[in-house]
Formats: structure tokens, sequence, C-alpha cells
């Protein structure tokens, strides 16, 4: 490592990334470390990942603490030879100013720019109670109940959309829009009424949110709220894709055996080629319709659901595909996918056919406009129910690319 002062800093991985949660710390203040080395793993709203060291290099300092939410670009760690001094490196600290990462390269290296300093950003405190009026505002309809647990738990009423009748705001309404881990303390402190099952007749124990989960809880929440889902099912005729994935598979080890999952993927891919108005994506100002189909494969994984792409599906083998799948699988499951194999696509899949479920409605994957539930195959037959958003998939839309899929399927047209 040469005699200059290294800044670790908050990576950038996407055009929507704004700020991410340091997790775990991979290496000790002071400890050298070599090119390729995980140093950290940092999560986002969508993935968990590992950082690694772009050079041979010694941790001098670390500025930042696990479990701390960071912008892009923040400092987290000075990497730098045993030469330089320790005066020389909080005169770096000092004067270190996160580079402007709206177009930098995805990379959580950089190195120092000379210009004035600025703080690092730290986390937003949440606001006390003495933040809250003594009284609702007047133009909040809500229940005096509701209006004490409001107080106790820091909630703001003027954010709560009302479900009670004539639009009055619920004990239940505070209570969904409130911390959980400050509702868990409430209802512990409050005793709970008689119908409720007090904590040492159930012992329980809160698990925070993960970033993934909440942007699942928020996606799949607005999935449902803004797209008028409507759905079709179809039984695929699948006596000749299981010979033809019997045929393929002759010969192959294990890692390299063709699924029905991959030639499925294919036969979804060729539909949608023919049937362009279903691969889409909505926007307020129209209808985005793709020439090549990227279908997103959801991946369940220990930190939740992710949907990687196998992009130009129609333009590849069976084998690209099934290489594809596998390769995407792994990285999911090791928390390596980069937002370019995840963001985007025209058209999902969902499979639990390997988990025996016969059948299944998925929540479409917005700006997308489809989804297939795929089942298990079962006496030569695949139960699949495609969800459509209405807004730009209609009934008879939706049942033609069904039945050109079931022809495809049926006679292995790929």
């Amino acid at each position: 490592m040469s005699k200059k002062i290294e800044a670790l800093t908050m990576p950038k991985w996407g055009i929507e990334m704004e700020e991410g949660k340091l997790t775990e710390w991979l290496i000790d203040e002071g400890s050298s470390f070599s090119k390729g080395d995980p140093l950290l793993v940092v999560e986002t709203d969508k993935i968990s990942n590992e950082i690694e060291a772009e050079f041979d290099g010694l941790c001098r300092k670390k500025l930042v603490d696990v479990d701390g939410t960071y912008p892009v670009g923040a400092l987290l760690a000075v990497f730098a030879s045993e030469e330089i001094t320790d005066e020389e490196i909080d005169q770096f600290v000092n004067d270190f100013v996160p580079v402007d990462s709206s177009f930098q390269p995805e990379s959580a290296v950089s190195e120092k720019k000379a210009e004035p300093a600025t703080p690092i950003a730290s986390e937003e405190k949440p606001k006390s109670s003495g933040d809250l009026p003594s009284a609702p505002p007047d133009n909040v309809n809500i229940s005096p109940k509701a209006w004490e647990v409001a107080l106790e738990l820091d909630v703001d009423v003027s954010t709560i959309t009302p479900s009670g009748r004539r639009g009055r705001i619920s004990v239940q309404d505070v209570e969904q829009a409130a911390d959980p881990a400050k509702l868990a303390a409430y209802k512990g402190e409050e005793g709970g009424d008689a119908g409720s099952v007090s904590s040492s007749d159930n012992p329980s124990e809160l698990i925070p949110h993960s970033g993934m989960r909440k942007v699942i809880a928020e996606r799949t929440t607005a999935s449902k709220n803004t797209a008028p889902h409507f759905y079709l099912n179809v039984d695929l005729d699948a006596k000749k894709l299981s010979a033809e994935r019997e045929k393929m598979n002759k010969g192959k080890d294990k890692k390299e055996k063709i699924s029905i999952n991959d030639l499925l993927i294919k036969c979804v891919a060729t539909a949608l080629t023919k049937h362009p108005e279903v691969n889409i994506n909505w926007s307020d100002e129209g209808i985005l319709q793709f020439q090549n189909a990227d279908i997103s494969i959801a991946v369940a994984t220990d930190a939740g659901l992710i949907t990687p792409i196998v992009k130009k599906a129609n333009e590849k083998t069976v084998e690209e595909i099934s290489s594809d799948a596998k390769r995407l699988s792994d990285l999911a499951h090791n928390n390596k996918l980069m937002p370019e194999d995840y963001q985007g696509g025209t058209f999902s899949i969902s499979n639990l056919g390997m988990l025996g479920i016969k059948s299944f409605t998925a929540v479409i994957n917005p700006p997308q406009c489809g989804i297939l539930a795929v089942g298990k195959l079962e006496d030569d037959k695949i139960s699949v129910t495609m969800s459509c958003d209405h807004r730009g998939i209609d009934g008879a839309v939706g049942a033609r690319f069904l039945q050109t899929l079931s022809a495809i399927v049926a006679e292995v047209d790929i």
C-alpha cells in the first residue's frame, strides 16, 4: 500500500439507494487485509452484501458503529500505511467531505478529495413525546383513548388513515402506526385487558424488522392497494415438457441438470414475445412495452424474498437460462446480488411446486403487470395462476397469453 490515505465510504448500489445500514465489521482496527478480503456487511432496503477490499491495506481507524444507518458517501473507516501518523489520520477525517455519489461508480473505496469539511451524517433521532401537542388537532377525529395511546407511543396522528366510523381514528389505527418496539413495551406496561394473554402466559420475543422485510411489506402492501389484481388459472399439459427435461438431463451431473422451472422460464419468455401487450411495466405517464423478456424469478432467502432477473430469456437457450438461474440463486443466498441483478424485469415467475404446493396466487411485483404462480407437477399437469394488474392487462389479453403459453408447454415449442 502506498503512503497515502484511503477512505472507506458507504457505497451506492443502484440509483435508488440513499443510505445503508452497517450490520457487521469483518476487520479489526489495526489489522491488515488483502485485495478481495471482505471488510464489512452493508444492508440496504433490498439486499445485504459484503464490501470487499479493492487493494492490500491496513485499517487505521473505524469511524462508525455496527447497526448504524449512514448516507451514501459517508466516511466509515480510514486505511493507511504505518508510516502515516495518527495526527495525519485525524486531519484527514476532519477535512473529509463525501463525494457527490449521484453518478459515481458502485465502489466502496474512494480517494480523499480536497474539499471543505462537513460533519459525518448521523442517524435521525426519534422525536420525543414532548413534541406532540397536549390535545389533538382540530381537524383530526380521534377517540379519547386513541389520543392517549398516541401520546404514549409518540405517534403523529395527522399521518394516520382512520378506519373507524365517520372517519374516526381508533386505538387499533394508532397501534398499527406505532413503532413496534414502543408498542411492545407499552403493551407490557399496560398489563392487557381481560381478553388478552399476558407475557407470562405466553412468552414472546420482539424480532425487529430487517431492511428487506420492511421493503417486502411496503411493496406488497402498495401493490395490493394500487394495482387492481385479478387472477387467471389454467392446468398446463406438461407430459412432453417432462420428457424433454429427462432427455436434456441425460449424462449431466446434478449441478448441470435442467429443472422444470428452467423450461417454464423459456416457455413464458417465448409466450411474452408473442404477446408484447403482457410484457409491460405500468407508469403514470403510460405503459412501457418491452421487446425482450426479462424474467424476474422469486428466490426465498433467510433474509426474505428477492427477485433476481434472467435477462433476455427469449434469446437464451434453456441451458443458458438454467445457468443464469443457478448463478442468481447462489448470489441471492450468499447476499452477493448487485442492483443490476434484481432491478427491472418485465414479468415474474414464482414457483412453490418444489414445496408440494398445488396452486396459489402471487402478489404482482410493481411496476410489472403480471406474475405467474407455478404449482407442483402432478400427473403430467402443472397448475399455474397468473395475477394481472387490470390497469395494464385486461382479462381477454391475459387469457390469450395463457392460451399461447399452454400450447407452447404442451408441444415444447421453444
